[in-house]
């Protein structure tokens, strides 16, 4: 089994801007955490099966923090998606096909059933907007110095967050009826990805 994609995802989170997890505490701000890591991935092939143009959420939920694990999750996978792009996707993005999401999934044990929704995406001066069914939302939009360069956290708590662009997410909520109901009190972060195992 192999498997490679490329794009870019968005990390909102429920904690304060400069989540704790990115530095590699165990607790959220709040003594639990939630968050989403979308997937608009351009290009890519698992097992032979082209799965590019395909967006897919992670919605997870801990009750400490992202590093704590014990989490629960759920894929929320964009309704336009062929069932053969889908099939290719889910072990993958479940973590069982080895590589960087194999980590993430061994943070959360408890997965939900997969879920389709439509995903819709839209940037405006750098600012990314997505809403995922009537589900929830996300929101991220980099934060930059003064001299309008974006900010980065280089080296981050876990290997598949080495680079990332920290930024602001506020304005994202989510519903998820057998996960938490949270909004973003600030975090978001964003990057372009490239993985494979």
């Amino acid at each position: 089994m192999a498997w490679h994609i490329s794009g870019t995802y968005y990390a909102p989170c429920s904690c304060k801007v400069g989540c704790p997890c990115t530095l590699g505490e165990p607790d959220g701000d709040q003594g639990w955490c939630s968050g989403a890591i979308l997937l608009d991935i351009q290009s890519g092939e698992v097992d032979g099966t082209d799965v590019s143009g395909s967006r897919a959420l992670f919605l997870a939920d801990w009750p400490r923090g992202f590093i704590s694990g014990n989490g629960t999750a759920r894929i929320y996978f964009d309704s336009s998606i062929s069932a053969e792009k889908r099939s290719a996707l889910e072990p993958m993005l479940m973590g069982k096909m080895g590589g960087v999401l194999e980590v993430l999934a061994s943070l959360v044990p408890n997965m939900l059933a997969p879920k389709d929704a439509p995903i819709q995406i839209q940037t405006i001066d750098g600012k990314t907007q997505a809403t995922v069914g009537d589900v929830g939302m996300v929101v991220v939009e980099p934060l930059v110095g003064p001299n309008g360069e974006p900010t980065v956290l280089q080296n981050g708590a876990f290997a598949f967050r080495g680079h990332i662009t920290l930024g602001r997410g506020t304005g994202t909520y989510f519903h998820d009826p057998e996960m938490r109901a949270w909004t973003s009190a600030g975090h978001g972060e964003m990057e372009e990805f490239d993985w494979s195992a």
